[in-house]
């Protein structure tokens, strides 16, 4: 150890936290075996730089751009065509990366309508508060008050509330970032998630509450403080119907239009979870166990390496309550991105960076039936091991994409260029997902796991019973032939599958949690209205009443109204999340953007809620006594 970071620096990538770090030049020392460095063709080196004073970013691209031409011409097989990609430092990998930037978009696009909604609601309640006001604004005008002045009024009463609102959000928002950080991930690398209050947030929040209290509490001000003087001062000013106030109707709708919008997207995800956990990814993750170990690590020379490797199969192989076993490079789904370039025989010889990617996977006998993944042609013999053992399976897509309307089994390739021997497929194997659960599907090729010695690989099994209880067994067997070999990544293939289900369950969670948010805000601004409504109305309702009036006449009339504005806002909202819902293609599973389930049952959910928030002041305004709200003031 040559020296300690400063607390709290994790590096150059912002989610990561290594505990340590060590000079490049040393990967064979750290990985023995390991040739990524000196491969020309590795796509997983990522370099840190610092711009000089007064050169820019086009400067530095057109810099950088002539030391690849450069090595094209040095190089023109494996570098032609190459070329080095800026990005500003961060998550390097650019399908997470890519992921990453989505969903903080889509939920910074879900807090601003949740914020929006709020708002809204804040507004509708303010315009029903200062209506009931009425009269007592009618004599401040009367008296000499200027209008200037009553809005000022009105407009500090809103900022106060929406203060008090981003207030009680900050210490929310604290409790909850605490929360955050207790999250257990289904991973062994440890992420880090920067969810600090500090000075910015809190300006930022009590700014915008500020922001969103003038605005939002300016137009019931300005409508309030200009009513009819003798009217209201005679409290004849009635709030009979949505007819005489058009601006609260608009809030109405709107605020049930956005509660929709929210609601459907959140329903989306939440469906699209439902069907990734029910989604077979390629291969069956019941009743399996993956152990992954790294000979290179102890410096096992190839022989000794190889013979290891064959031991610890055969061993576990013979284990009781053991069905079958494999080896692999890499178990689909484990965060593992890795392309090596197909050349097809007779193809012309081009450079290999505009030849057409597959993902390889390096697997032993018996792994297509341990995975319970099917096949067509032939597995793996134990005697492909040597280098002329060039025999390869491919899945569905790849058939499809580099043989089409051809039997792809006998067919050749290679992953370079036709100077070197080619390769022939074997087998079909059914498509499976590889790096994400969300990926179109992709060309896969499978080599034999013996043939190219790595000392990296994964033991996967697959058991009559609980796969819990073979663990400690395999962990004894391997222990018995090195009791110094590392063991890591060990679990079942039901809790391997939480890794790429954790994206999809977090957005879940985060916009389950905001429907539940939206269904409330909802009901509340609806009641609220609604109440002031048969408030304003009780001696239109007595009047009625007293004329002959049935009650159910009258709850019909206060629903009625309600209703109609909901429905008004449930067709505009439907209209509206029917095109947004295409933006949250890229994060569901087996769900369609416009899934009918989700539309209906999230309108239905939404009306019932209306229903209710109107039924409960209907069900007041039947209770009024004629005699009392005609004798009223």
């Amino acid at each position: 150890m040559v020296g300690v970071a400063p607390k709290g620096f994790i590096g150059t990538e912002v989610a990561y936290a290594p505990a340590f770090w060590a000079p490049t030049m040393m990967a064979k020392e750290i990985e023995p075996g390991s040739r990524w460095l000196d491969s020309r063709d590795s796509d997983n080196l990522f370099m840190i730089g610092r711009l000089k004073l007064g050169v820019t970013l086009a400067q530095a691209k057109t810099a950088l751009g002539s030391i690849t031409l450069q090595l094209a011409k040095e190089y023109p097989t494996e570098n032609e065509g190459r070329g080095i990609n800026l990005s500003p430092p961060g998550l390097f990998i650019p399908s997470i990366r890519d992921a990453s930037i989505t969903f903080a978009a889509v939920l910074m696009v879900i807090v601003g309508l949740v914020l929006l909604l709020a708002c809204v609601n804040l507004a509708n309640l303010q315009l029903a508060r200062v209506t009931g006001r009425r009269k007592e604004i009618a004599i401040r005008l009367a008296v000499g008050a200027s209008r200037t002045r009553l809005v000022r009024q009105l407009l500090t009463e809103g900022v106060l509330l929406s203060l008090a609102g981003g207030v009680l959000g900050l210490l929310l928002a604290a409790w909850t970032t605490s929360l955050v950080g207790g999250i257990k991930l289904p991973m062994d690398i440890a992420l880090v998630f920067d969810l600090k209050l500090d000075w910015r947030v809190m300006f930022f929040a009590l700014g915008l509450s500020i922001l969103t209290g003038v605005v939002f509490s300016l137009l019931p001000a300005l409508q309030s403080s200009r009513p009819a003087l003798v009217a209201s001062l005679k409290d004849d000013a009635s709030m009979a119907g949505f007819r005489r106030s058009r601006l609260r109707n608009s809030l109405v709708v709107a605020q049930v239009s956005l509660s929709l919008i929210l609601l459907v997207c959140a329903g989306l995800i939440v469906r699209s979870l439902k069907a990734a956990q029910q989604m077979r990814p390629g291969f069956d993750p019941e009743n399996a166990v993956a152990v992954s170990f790294d000979v290179g690590l102890q410096g096992y020379e190839e022989t000794r390496g190889r013979a290891f490797h064959r031991q610890v199969l055969e061993r576990a192989c013979a284990l009781p309550g053991v069905r079958s076993a494999a080896l692999t490079s890499n178990v689909p789904l484990s965060l593992n991105y890795n392309y090596s370039s197909i050349y097809l025989e007779g193809q012309p010889e081009t450079s290999m960076s505009k030849l057409p990617v597959a993902i390889p996977i390096s697997v032993s006998p018996g792994f297509f039936e341990t995975m319970r993944i099917s096949l067509r042609g032939r597995d793996f013999a134990a005697n492909e091991d040597k280098k002329e053992s060039r025999v390869a399976v491919v899945n569905e897509t790849f058939a499809r994409k580099f043989f089409p309307n051809q039997d792809p089994i006998g067919k050749r390739f290679n992953f370079t260029g036709p100077k070197d021997p080619l390769w022939q497929v074997i087998g079909v194997c059914g498509d499976g997902k590889y790096n994400s659960l969300g990926e179109a599907p992709m060309p896969a090729v499978f080599r034999p796991q013996f043939r190219d010695y790595d000392t990296v690989c994964t033991l996967v099994v697959r058991t009559n019973g609980d796969p819990r209880s073979i663990i400690p067994t395999l962990r004894n067997e391997i222990q018995k032939m090195d009791a110094t070999l590392p063991i890591y990544d060990v679990k079942t293939l039901a809790e391997h599958m939480n890794i790429p289900l954790f994206p999809a369950r977090m957005a879940a969670n985060v916009l389950g949690s905001f429907g539940a948010l939206v269904l409330v805000l909802a009901a509340i601004g609806i009641y609220g209205v609604m109440s002031y409504v048969v408030a304003g109305r009780t001696r239109e309702i007595g009047l009625r009443m007293a004329l002959g009036a049935q009650l159910h006449h009258v709850r019909q009339l206060i629903l009625g109204q309600g209703m109609m504005l909901a429905g008004i806002g449930l067709v505009l909202g439907l209209a509206v999340v029917f095109v947004l819902a295409r933006f949250l293609t890229s994060m569901l599973y087996g769900v369609s953007p416009s899934d009918p389930v989700t539309f209906i049952g999230i309108s239905s959910l939404l009306a019932v809620v209306a229903l209710l928030a109107c039924y409960i002041p209907a069900r007041r305004a039947v209770r009024v006594d004629p005699i009392i709200a005609l004798r009223e003031e």
